[in-house]
C-alpha cells in the first residue's frame, strides 16, 4: 500500500469516529434549553447608608433576669400531681412572668431563661427557648418546674392565683401574684 493509499483510508475512515463522537456529545448536550427565571425588580439604593442597630444582648447572657415593671410576676407555690398537693419549699426561687407580646421569663432556683407561648381562650402552649444556670447546677424541682410549664395546656386566674393545669399528666400548677 502506498502513502497516498493509506492517509486516504486514514482520511476516510479516521474522521467518522471523531465526527460521530462529536455529534453524539451534541446530542446529549442538546436537550431542552434551561428555562430562564421571571426577572426580579433591583431594590433602589437608599440614598444614604441604612445603620444597622446592633441586636439586643439575650436576657440569659451571663445576667439575671430582671422582671419587666407593669407585667405581673407570678411565683411557684405549689403542684398537685395525681391528685396529692405538694408546696414548694422555697417559692420565691421559682417565679414566671408572661410578656404580653408571647414571650416568657422564668427563674427556677439559679437557672434563668425565657421561651414563649401562645393562648387560645383558655388552653395555652408554652416552650422553653432558652435557659441559663450560669455556673450551678439546678436540682431536680428545677427540671420538674420546666418540665411542667411546657406540659401546660389550660390555664385561669382567680382571686390573685394563676393556674396552669397539666392536660394529660394530670395535675397542675399554682402561682401566686408578686406585688411589684
Amino acid at each position: 500500500m502506498t502513502a497516498r493509499g493509506f492517509r486516504r483510508r486514514a482520511d476516510r475512515f479516521g474522521r467518522w469516529p471523531v465526527v460521530s463522537l462529536i455529534l453524539l456529545c451534541l446530542a446529549g448536550c442538546a436537550g431542552k434549553p434551561p428555562v430562564a427565571s421571571a426577572p426580579q425588580p433591583v431594590p433602589a439604593k437608599p440614598a444614604r447608608p441604612v445603620v444597622q442597630k446592633s441586636p439586643e444582648p439575650l436576657a440569659t447572657d451571663r445576667r439575671e433576669v430582671s422582671p419587666v415593671p407593669g407585667v405581673p410576676l407570678w411565683r411557684w407555690d405549689s403542684w398537685d400531681q395525681h391528685g396529692k398537693m405538694h408546696l414548694v419549699s422555697k417559692p420565691e426561687k421559682y417565679t414566671l412572668q408572661l410578656l404580653a407580646n408571647g414571650w416568657l421569663k422564668f427563674s427556677a432556683e439559679c437557672l434563668k431563661g425565657e421561651g414563649i407561648y401562645e393562648t387560645h381562650g383558655d388552653r395555652i402552649v408554652i416552650a422553653v427557648t432558652r435557659s441559663d444556670a450560669g455556673r450551678c447546677r439546678p436540682g431536680p424541682t428545677a427540671e420538674h418546674f420546666i418540665q411542667s410549664l411546657e406540659a401546660a395546656s389550660h390555664y385561669h386566674r382567680s382571686g390573685g392565683r394563676l393556674f396552669l393545669d397539666l392536660g394529660r399528666n394530670g395535675g397542675g400548677m399554682s402561682f401566686s401574684l408578686l406585688p411589684d
